[in-house]
């Protein structure tokens, strides 16, 4: 007996559960209880027999790592519901962005509004943030925004603000009808591992006036400003292809450099003072996607980037779900060139 004190004294139980959430008084019970069934060895198959210190090391051993394990669950990361549906991700095709999501869970609170980032998505071309707004005051939050924001990137040690950045408000998955969700997307840019900085600036809405069929100016319910920061972390799931093939084109030439494609967006550089879009996605099953099945901002289906003065060009799409690159077969610009991906 003293043996088995001395086992279970040995025992460093901040080794493995340091930082972590308490147990339960039910989930400590429950372990207790399995671990006992298991050092009585009840069963009428191993009556009377003696367990052997050997075993019971080994059942203290994994009762502890059942603990670890529980509180290690609580910290595993899975997709926000409302990105998920936004995105259509799922467990058959999860694993094509794995690393690509990240839990912020930063809040700021003033004037009765807390604002929480609770996640983000990202790859080198393409960013989603879910931010959840909870107010004290019971009033419906259909369609509640803001009149004002700002996204800023830490560079050089200084924040810069971003033009391709949007927000605009999505469906709920909360019952709570003080609590409303944003989603803040944003194109064209490599920011991960970047600082970042949500500036907020009056929270309410747009009154819509049905006899003229139309949305009215700003109503404020709630004056003031909020700001976020947080640690942009994410894994980029794109890559480059090199295409560095010409098309012909209403009697101009056509030079597609490259194709960087991921399960949430594509973008192409070309050269040829072509000002494009991406106008369809084929895949190798012949599906086609395009128009709303791009998702960019709250105004357009796909976006465009207009020639330098080298006549250089970019394009870009985000996709309304995620897709498997080595299902595509082609990329579609501007209805007239199809470039075949490798």
């Amino acid at each position: 007996m003293k043996k088995i004190d001395k086992l279970l004294n040995n025992i460093d139980e901040d080794k493995y559960l340091d930082n972590e959430k308490s147990l339960s008084e039910n989930e400590k019970e429950k372990i207790l209880n399995m671990t006992m069934d298991k050092i009585k060895n009840t069963s009428p198959k191993n009556k009377g027999k003696v367990i052997s210190l050997k075993k019971t090391v080994a059942i203290i051993l994994a009762s502890v790592l059942m603990i670890s394990t529980l509180s290690f669950a609580s910290d595993y990361f899975s997709f926000d519901a409302q990105l998920a549906n936004l995105l259509n991700i799922n467990k058959e095709n999860e694993y094509l962005i794995n690393g690509s999501g990240e839990n912020i869970n930063k809040s700021v609170e003033s004037k009765g509004l807390r604002i929480t980032a609770t996640q983000v998505i990202s790859d080198k071309n393409s960013l989603y943030i879910i931010l959840k707004l909870k107010t004290k005051d019971e009033f419906s939050h259909s369609l509640k925004t803001f009149n004002d924001f700002n996204f800023e990137v830490k560079s050089n040690g200084d924040y810069r603000p971003s033009s391709s950045a949007t927000f605009e408000s999505i469906k709920s998955e909360d019952d709570d009808s003080n609590t409303s969700t944003l989603l803040i997307t944003m194109e064209q840019e490599d920011i991960n591992n970047s600082d970042i900085k949500l500036i907020f600036k009056d929270f309410g809405y747009y009154p819509y006036n049905k006899s003229k069929g139309e949305y009215e100016g700003f109503l404020s319910l709630i004056k003031g400003n909020w700001t976020l920061n947080f640690k942009l972390n994410c894994k980029d799931t794109s890559k480059t292809y090199v295409i560095n093939k010409s098309y012909k084109v209403n009697n101009r030439t056509v030079r597609v450099k490259t194709v960087t494609l991921s399960p949430l967006s594509v973008k192409i550089k070309s050269n040829g003072k072509y000002n494009h879009f991406i106008s369809k996605v084929t895949m190798k099953d012949s599906t086609v996607y395009s128009g709303n099945d791009f998702f960019i901002s709250n105004t357009s289906s796909y976006s465009t980037i207009g020639m330098d003065l080298f006549g250089r060009s970019e394009s870009y799409a985000s996709f309304s779900k995620i897709l498997n690159p080595k299902d595509i077969k082609s990329i579609t610009i501007n209805d007239e060139i199809e470039v075949m991906m490798p």
